[in-house]
């Protein structure tokens, strides 16, 4: 248990040291010139492990003096004279990067090409629907307007009929009330001329009735 425990600050510890190490690595090349030798130690007496071309591309590890500990791609770690690393890379690097970036975009100015001609014959399709839209609009526009004018027509109407209705209950009120006035005057015509001819009758009857006692009453005279 207690070896266990001594043993992860250890492991922490070597972590810790491999982030840091990693960290301060950076990317570096061989600068233009004659093959660099690269060595065992920071001393041109120091054996030769491996022989970097021009544009060779290193890690950089550490940094003393003049010297610079290095690691290629390869694995191999070594020193060699500081003066010959250089932060930018080889001029045919350069090119085959400008060549790589020059055909990304490329390809990437085509694909925009393409979505362009697509977005151009979709704006064709788009306005082709909305110039139909607009038409449709303009239609209902014009089929509600009419709608809203018989409408009002309508509601005009009713209130005309409303109106007429009204007229003729009353003009219906007045003819019966008219009626009954006929009839009452009729009736009350019927009265006076049984009335008058009753009276002509009675009138009749009183002056034969007058006529006879007076010719009865000659001979009586005589």
């Amino acid at each position: 248990m207690n070896s266990k425990m001594k043993t992860i600050p250890l492991v922490i510890f070597l972590l810790i040291l491999g982030a840091v190490g990693s960290a301060t690595a950076s990317t570096m090349y061989v600068a233009p010139s004659s093959e660099v030798p690269l060595r065992t130690g920071k001393s041109s007496a120091k054996k030769i492990i491996a022989v970097l071309a021009d544009g060779t591309q290193v890690e950089l590890l550490q940094e003393e003096d003049a010297w610079a500990l290095v690691r290629t791609a390869s694995g191999k770690e070594g020193w060699i004279l500081r003066r010959y690393l250089t932060e930018n890379p080889p001029p045919r690097m350069q090119v085959e990067s400008l060549k790589k970036k020059n055909q990304a975009l490329r390809e990437r100015y085509q694909k925009l090409k393409a979505q362009l001609q697509e977005l151009s014959a979709t704006g064709s399709d788009i306005k082709k629907e909305l110039s139909k839209c607009i038409s449709e609009r303009d239609t209902i526009k014009t089929e509600y307007n009419r709608l809203k004018q018989d409408a009002a027509n309508v509601i005009q109407t009713k209130k005309m009929l409303a109106e007429t209705q009204k007229k003729l209950n009353q003009a219906n009120a007045q003819l019966i009330s008219l009626k009954q006035k006929v009839n009452n005057m009729e009736a009350n015509s019927n009265v006076k001329w049984f009335l008058a001819g009753g009276g002509v009758l009675l009138a009749g009857w009183m002056l034969g009735l007058f006529s006879g006692r007076r010719r009865k009453r000659k001979p009586s005279l005589l």
